[in-house]
């Protein structure tokens, strides 16, 4: 199931005039005026999940991510989590902000898409698993999409907004935001602020970690434009900036970690029987991060590696029928990644980890719905992908040289998805679907240009290799849902066979270049891999006031030689139940994962043991004419369990005991 979650800050409907007739003697009609009415709905979550985990004030979007059905996080300090797709990691997978593309500008993946939004501006995180998420680009592991807030064009042009203050006592963190929009009857606007700044946090049984703290700031805007009934022009501009951001797992920190993402599109839409919906949007971005080890003791020689990506692109949408989906893409992204290194009594020495690069892809995909008799559906998609990337003749260029290779040849792949799925509905309460897709993903900047990066899981230096095929991948899956009164449950079974897998292997007689790693590995495609899993979600209402949420995941992947794959996390179970009486709520949460003894030792995998997570968290709300006050206060890690996740890189801890105090004013 691919949760679309849909939300907003108020509805507004209006009844403008309401004419009744009475038969009187004398044949006179009476018109009855009614005043305008505007209904805001304050409860922007419509979705159980959403309602459970966003909601809570202190959540970042790692935090609403890793409750979400097959999600995973990559963990190297307190910030910057990297999303995972049924342990599918970047590039196997697409992450994007309102279906723009944006690229890391980071080598060691410090800066996934995902840190550049905040739950302030967050609408909704739309999900799709498997190559059945590749109509917005080529992937075999799925897509995530983060949809930003927008105004609503609405019957009141009233000012409205919210201020909140949240502090976490673990890390001393102080998190504040505020947002304020307004609309008119031709325009509507929206604009949001977060400023974010913690210490470093405590893990379990006080042991501090060191070089986990961050601050940031994050800005957006929304402009909405109503040219008549049927056509919106929008323009949006996101902003963050980071600085001082500790990640204890690697050796090195981030100096700063900055973003600027711009995008204007022109929505039509029509109850036209041929035409019912056309977007276009065109959007670029830029990408600026710098890794910096001048906060760190003993370093035995400082270096700055900075990273830069720029893309610029546009897409256009257009359904048909009603069940016809056209898409064309076009998207362009500089890449390039340096290394600055200052030896004790010696000349300062540069080179570029990731040489200067561009990529550009063209693509179209197709999606119909059929819908036959006896409530069974067919839902048939394709998409084609044009790829040409190359090296510039730089500094990089001439580094590759010396392996004898060639970087600045275009290199040129053409590929292809598509996916079947069936469903049927039984009795309108339980649905079944089946899909079968294939897919096919592009090796990634890292896999073909990367230049001696130093890999933190492994302590091994990686080369790229520009002769690597794309992965292809087989896929199937299973699905069942039931939905009758206040329960509903679902399962996702499935099944994945992906040939021309990329592996990591040594390269023996070959040194490698940083201080302390084990040796040299570059890529190869092995004959195949296979992952297969579930996952599991029960919702329940009962009892009026108590809703109960609970949801398992599970993945099982190994290589052509039953070795099992890197960074694959173990089955995991997330539930919580609240209680709502009047302006109180009351929730209690328990995360429990298994122990994760199938580990990859070439890669530096370590078991990890099982652990049970008890949070509880309370709030109540406070109504002034139209004002709301929401206080609410949690405790995360009760019992202070010192603990990690199996994806947690350098087995650093995760956080203690915390406590957290906010004040959200709604206006």
């Amino acid at each position: 199931m691919n949760p679309i979650f849909k939300n907003s800050l108020f509805c507004c409907l209006t009844l403008s005039s309401l004419f009744g007739q009475n038969l009187l003697k004398d044949s006179i009609s009476k018109t009855i005026t009614l005043n305008e009415v505007c209904v805001y709905d304050l409860n922007e979550n419509k979705d159980a999940s959403f309602d459970f985990y966003k909601n809570n004030k202190t959540a970042t979007i790692e935090d609403i991510l890793a409750r979400m059905s097959g999600v995973n996080l990559i963990k190297r300090g307190a910030y910057g989590l990297e999303p995972t797709l049924r342990s599918y990691g970047t590039g196997q997978t697409n992450l994007t902000i309102d279906g723009m593309r944006i690229y890391s500008a980071c080598t060691d993946k410090m800066d996934p898409a995902s840190i550049y939004v905040e739950p302030n501006n967050l609408s909704s995180i739309q999900i799709s698993h498997g190559s059945s998420g590749a109509l917005n680009g080529s992937t075999i592991g799925g897509q995530i999409n983060m949809q930003l807030k927008a105004p609503n064009f609405s019957c009141n042009s009233k000012l409205n907004g919210q201020l909140s203050q949240t502090y976490l006592t673990n890390n001393n963190s102080f998190n504040t935001l505020a947002s304020i929009q307004q609309s008119y009857k031709k325009i509507a606007y929206r604009i949001n602020g977060t400023y974010r700044k913690a210490n470093d946090y405590y893990a379990g049984n006080n042991l501090k970690i060191p070089y986990s703290g961050f601050e940031k700031i994050n800005i957006g805007g929304t402009v909405l434009m109503k040219l008549n009934d049927k056509q919106i022009i929008k323009t949006s501009y996101l902003g963050d900036w980071g600085k001082n951001i500790g990640y204890p797992a690697l050796p090195m920190d981030v100096g700063y970690a900055n973003a600027q993402i711009f995008s204007l599109s022109h929505n039509y839409k029509t109850k036209n029987k041929w035409v019912n919906e056309n977007e276009f949007k065109i959007y670029y971005n830029e990408i600026s991060h710098q890794m910096d080890d001048t906060h760190r003791s003993n370093v035995p020689m400082h270096m700055d590696m900075p990273g830069w990506t720029k893309t610029k692109g546009f897409y256009n949408e257009l359904l048909m029928f009603n069940k016809l989906k056209f898409r064309v893409d076009f998207h362009n992204v500089y890449s390039r990644a340096d290394m600055v290194m200052f030896p004790v009594a010696q000349p300062i020495m540069y080179m570029q980890t990731l040489p200067e690069n561009n990529l550009y892809n063209t693509g179209a995909s197709i999606n119909y719905n059929l819908n036959f008799n006896h409530n069974q559906s067919l839902s048939l998609s394709g998409r084609i992908d044009y790829f040409n990337q190359y090296a510039t003749k730089g500094i990089g260029y001439k580094q590759w040289k010396v392996f004898n290779e060639n970087i600045s040849n275009e290199l040129i792949n053409i590929l292809k998805n598509g996916s079947i799925v069936y469903s049927k509905t039984i009795k309108k309460h339980f649905l079944t679907k089946l899909s079968v897709s294939y897919g096919e993903r592009l090796p990634t900047n890292n896999e073909r240009y990367g230049y001696y990066l130093f890999n933190r899981q492994d302590q091994y230096d990686y080369i790229g290799n520009i002769h690597l095929k794309p992965e292809q991948s087989i896929q199937s899956e299973l699905a069942f849902k039931y939905d009758i009164n206040s329960i509903s449950f679902s399962c996702n079974l499935f099944y994945h066979y992906i040939s021309n897998y990329i592996y990591s292997y040594k390269l023996d007689g070959l040194s490698q270049m940083t201080i302390g790693a084990y040796g040299l590995k570059t890529y190869k495609n092995i004959d195949f891999a296979t992952t297969k899993g579930f996952e599991f979600q029960f919702n329940a209402n009962f009892l009026q006031n108590f809703t109960y949420l609970n949801s398992v995941k599970y993945v099982y992947a190994e290589t052509n030689t039953k070795l099992p794959l890197p960074l694959v996390p173990p089955l995991k179970a997330q539930q919580a139940l609240r209680y709502k009486i009047k302006l109180w709520s009351f929730q209690f949460e328990h995360d429990y994962a298994l122990n994760q003894n199938r580990i990859n030792i070439d890669y530096g995998d370590k078991i990890t043991p099982s652990f049970n997570l008890f949070n509880f968290r309370v709030s109540k709300n406070i109504t002034y004419k139209s004002v709301i006050l929401q206080l609410s206060s949690a405790c995360e890690n009760i019992f202070d369990l010192q603990y990690r996740e199996h994806l947690d890189i350098g087995q650093i801890p995760r956080m203690g005991r915390n406590f957290s105090l906010n004040a959200n004013l709604i206006f």
